[in-house]
């Protein structure tokens, strides 16, 4: 054994030096990275929810609703011998000094939280960071970082929060229970829920999530969240749900799903194209192997022999590539972590051995599926290879090769996607891009051959390609597919948003003010009409929930989709008017007319819960019943950003009940002053900033851009690892070619050119390709998701073509050096 381990490492030591089995090395390895890189994040986060699920919640179980809490959830858990506390989360604005701001307001009884810590730095002591197990004091408040910058505060300020003032008493610097919802990019204050009463910030149509946590026993907690379902389902308690250490923060969990799906996803494109690159290497490296293989035969070398030598240098590059790219995709990971920011949890625990042991296991996968087949051939290689010239090749089946690879991408597919619909959704997604571009470069390759010219290089050119139209047909599938997803994440981050950016009119609405009572509308009409803003129309909003279509009772369980089940589990804002409002365009039946029961529905949310004209939907409002059928439909002109509705009725049907009124107006950045005036007149009111969301969402889409765009760096990076090696399967052809030109007297501008145009061809069709279907892809997304239209097709078609020439001179450049600078015998030695 020690005798073969010598003679396993010394050929090892000469094979090193073979650039096809670099190439090999580099093409697993770039896989490896991309898919450990992902792997590690996605390792992390879900350990974070699995260790921290009651940290997560704050609690071990969690009864949140849109209205307060039945008294009788509070009494069972008393009863139950259970730890409770409750918090009050609502969005309002925070005053200090002269600046006002939107605030995500959470008010907390003394026992929270019940399970994990909060951390709280600069406490009125002076103390560091702390964990502390408490609420704030009575009379102050914490705060997050941000809030202190944007509003250019400091600990011991005064911050008033509708009637009530308050002590700035420490910088929150630790919230696990946050979540993700919407309200949470506004920054958090927090306060004693025993406070709350004197703000006066709550009222009628007052958006608020109020929260029961609760601990104890395991067999307390089960016993309870039994007794809670029950209540729940016989006391038909809507709005009301249940969270437990399963479904811990179910709407960051799920974002993070997905993101961890789409990312994956992005990791296996990255290693589907490296793919390429690993059976294109190996392949070169079994035939450069056919020969020495051929002569030990001669020797004496037996098939099982040169078997077991192969298996050993799958085994070896399998480990080198684990480790290397493991290592690499630890460092991509923590360059995401950075980038993603808040986004994701903080204090995420340390790496675990599972991701680098999928690296390992990944390794071997892509070496077996894509690398194997060619190399094992070498079993067969026949000695009479040494003098049989035609013998040019191994004998390796195409239709294993193809069996192979074709089974590790699907494969690689299901794990990734972790979904069998969104695998099946990929792999015909990416197939079908194969197909589209492969069947278009064998068009444009063929369009080429006919061409008739005096040229001799082009002719020349076209020739060769043609002899060799498989190999330039996967370089520009292989290069197409790379740049197609590179300019989705571009035209993603920079059209799409500066289109949607752009139908905003310069004098759109940047206010919404919400919460406006009855009483109130003439005072604020006025306040406004002498700050210079325009008379502002205000619009009714009654909350009421969905409880029947077509007088069948509904819930949440008679959906699929995600959407459609919190739809129907939240409030509705329903309103009323006589007027159609402006931007609404009605796209079938009538707009409302007269004082009969009829609904106006909003096509969108019509598709989510599969309404359609005449349906009676039935609403309940402050214990009042309301149903009436749907009469007309409509479309909505979002970016007008004026106040919308998805449900209007005629006034008859709303007037009476309870309600409050929003409206929506523009402000100039030189009346930042309004707002903080606004506020301290009218602490009821919520004054929310479109602007300053607009900038948070950007951000937020700037961060995942840049994460994406990361991972898209790998992709391009196979790309062009793909080309080196598709070059270098066809460089014996090439070397061949050059020797012949040179014998025959070209220049070495004429081989140049041949190179040259070659590359043009694959870079230009390559990049044409990608930008016309990536353009396909932008457009669909924002004419069908995003609603607005997408006209940058030349855009995305020249940065194609641009990048497409770019990628393919930088790879066929040392080559071509090569041989122009090789002599004619050089390159007959290098060509045979």
């Amino acid at each position: 054994m020690r005798q073969s381990l010598s003679s396993f490492c010394r050929g090892l030591r000469q094979e090193l030096r073979s650039s096809e089995l670099i190439s090999l090395l580099l093409a697993v390895t770039l896989s490896v990275a991309a898919l450990s890189s992902v792997s590690f994040l996605a390792d992390r986060m879900q350990r974070a929810f699995q260790y921290d699920a009651r940290q997560l919640l704050a609690a071990d179980l969690l009864i949140a609703a849109d209205q307060p809490i039945p008294e009788t959830f509070i009494e069972q858990a008393h009863s139950k011998q259970l730890q409770i506390a409750q918090t009050v989360v609502f969005p309002s604005m925070a005053t200090v000094g002269q600046q006002s701001k939107l605030a995500s307001l959470k008010a907390v009884s003394p026992q929270y939280p019940l399970r994990g810590a909060l951390q709280v730095q600069g406490l009125a002591d002076g103390s560091p960071l702390t964990p502390l197990i408490s609420s704030p004091p009575s009379g102050s408040v914490w705060v997050d970082p941000a809030m202190l910058g944007s509003m250019q505060a400091a600990l011991g300020d005064q911050m008033q929060l509708g009637q009530k003032s308050f002590v700035i008493a420490g910088v929150l610097e630790r919230e696990l229970d946050r979540g993700a919802g919407f309200m949470n990019f506004a920054p958090r204050v927090m306060m004693s829920l025993a406070d709350l009463s004197a703000t006066e910030l709550l009222g009628p149509g007052s958006r608020a999530t109020y929260r029961l946590l609760l601990a104890g026993r395991d067999d307390q907690i089960a016993a309870y969240e039994q007794w809670a379902k029950a209540a729940i389902e016989s006391q038909n308690l809507r709005g009301i749900r249940i969270e437990a250490l399963d479904n811990a923060q179910p709407v960051l969990r799920k974002t993070l799903e997905r993101a961890e799906r789409f990312l994956s996803l992005i990791a296996v494109l990255t290693a589907m194209v490296a793919s390429v690159a690993i059976a294109l290497s190996a392949r070169r490296y079994a035939i450069k192997q056919a020969d020495s293989c051929a002569v030990l035969k001669c020797f004496g070398a037996t098939s099982g022999w040169i078997l077991q030598k192969q298996v050993l240098n799958i085994v070896f590059l399998g480990i080198v590539s684990a480790g290397l790219g493991s290592a690499l995709g630890y460092l991509v990971q923590l360059i995401l972590t950075s980038l993603l920011g808040n986004l994701i949890l903080t204090n995420l625990p340390g790496i675990s051995m599972w991701p680098v042991l999928w690296s390992s296991l990944l390794a071997l996968f892509l070496l077996l599926g894509f690398a194997g087949p060619p190399l094992m051939a070498l079993v067969k290689v026949s000695p009479i290879r040494l003098i049989r010239k035609e013998f040019n090749s191994i004998n390796a089946s195409s239709f294993w090769v193809g069996i192979c690879g074709l089974g590790t991408c699907a494969a690689l597919v299901a794990i990734a996607a972790q979904d069998w619909k969104l695998a099946l959704w990929a792999g015909f997604s990416f197939g079908g891009a194969i197909l589209v571009f492969l069947s278009c470069a064998y068009l444009v390759l063929n369009a080429l051959a006919s061409i008739q010219t005096q040229r001799f290089s082009i002719h020349f050119a076209i020739t060769a390609q043609s002899r060799r139209m498989g190999f330039a047909v996967m370089q520009i599938t292989a290069l197409g597919i790379a740049l197609m997803a590179l300019l989705m994440i571009l035209l993603l981050r920079q059209d799409l948003l500066s289109a949607w950016q752009g139908n905003i009119p310069p004098d759109a609405p940047n206010r919404f003010m919400i919460n406006v009572q009855d009483e109130q509308k003439s005072a604020i009409t006025q306040s406004l009409v002498a700050a210079g803003i325009s008379k502002p129309d205000f619009y009714p909003m009654v909350r009421g929930r969905l409880i029947a279509i077509n007088k069948r009772e509904v819930s949440s369980a008679d959906f699929k989709e995600d959407n459609a089940k919190r739809l129907v589990d939240r409030e509705f804002n329903l309103s009323y008017t006589e007027q159609l409002p402006p931007g609404n365009r009605i796209t079938a039946g009538q707009w409302i007319s007269g004082d009969s029961p009829q609904i106006s529905m909003e096509t969108g949310i019509a598709k989510t819960l599969n309404l359609k004209m005449g349906d009676q939907l039935t609403f309940e409002v402050a214990g009042e019943q309301i149903t009436a059928p749907i009469t007309s439909l409509r479309k909505l002109d979002w970016s007008s950003m004026r106040v919308n509705f998805f449900v209007i009725m005629p006034p008859a049907q709303l007037n009476a009940l309870p309600q409050s009124w929003i409206t929506s107006y523009y402000q100039t950045p030189d009346q930042a002053v309004l707002d903080f005036q606004i506020s301290q007149s009218f602490p009821n009111l919520t004054v929310v900033d479109v602007s300053t969301s607009l900038r948070q969402i950007q951000d937020v889409l700037n961060k995942l851009s840049a994460a994406l765009g990361l991972l898209f760096s790998f992709t391009i990076a196979a790309a062009v690892l793909v080309l080196i090696s598709a070059m270098a399967a066809t460089q014996d052809d090439r070397y061949r070619n050059a020797a012949v030109l040179k014998a025959i007297g070209a220049s070495r501008q004429t081989l140049a050119s041949i190179a040259c145009f070659e590359l043009l061809v694959i870079g230009i069709t390559a990049g044409a390709l990608a930008g016309l279907f990536s353009g396909i892809a932008a457009w669909a997304l924002g004419h069908f998701v995003l609603e607005i239209e997408f006209h940058a097709f030349f855009q995305a078609l020249a940065l194609g073509i641009t990048f497409g020439v770019l990628a393919c001179l930088l790879a066929g450049y040392r080559f071509g050096q090569k041989i122009q600078a090789a002599t004619a015998m050089e390159c007959l030695r290098e060509g045979y």
